[in-house]
């Protein structure tokens, strides 16, 4: 199955993301932790997740309207993510 370009995109952003979480364990194995650092690499690592999370969102709804999907349905799935985001 290929994957278009916005999934690509999804799976380049979700590799990114692992590169940074790799990067926060490396800095607990460090004999020399910069805790400066640490902290940078956490944000990072979070405002990618905000972002992965919002152009996710953005591809779901798209396939959505694409497919046809029923008002309803697509409604239910938008809420349903919605309270999964806020209550993370």
């Amino acid at each position: 199955m290929a994957l278009s370009e916005n999934q690509t995109k999804l799976i380049h952003r979700i590799n990114r993301i692992q590169g940074q979480l790799e990067a926060i364990k490396n800095t607990i194995v460090a004999e020399e932790q910069d805790c400066e650092k640490a902290i940078l690499l956490l944000k990072a690592a979070h405002q990618a997740m905000k972002k992965f999370g919002e152009a996710y969102i953005h591809e779901y709804m798209d396939t959505c309207f694409k497919e046809k999907k029923s008002t309803q349905n697509i409604e239910a799935d938008v809420k349903k993510a919605i309270t999964a985001a806020f209550s993370l």
